[in-house]
């Protein structure tokens, strides 16, 4: 079985990148977007990671939703 984990990340306009949460599914992680896209001090997205299973470099494919 394979699974993926969505995580919301920060990338703050002063340089940094801070992972704000992380979440079972995409649908959650873009409402999580939504909200946090108000604060202006960085840029958000939501990417995906592989947490189980074997995975190949065709299943790697990068997921990011940004609004």
């Amino acid at each position: 079985m394979k699974s993926m984990l969505f995580i919301l990340v920060a990338q703050l306009h002063t340089g940094g990148i801070q992972t704000v949460a992380a979440y079972p599914n995409l649908e959650q992680c873009r409402d999580a977007l939504k909200v946090a896209a108000a604060n202006v001090a960085a840029d958000y997205t939501c990417e995906a990671t592989p947490v189980e299973g074997t995975w190949s470099r065709k299943d790697a494919r990068y997921v990011m939703a940004k609004e």
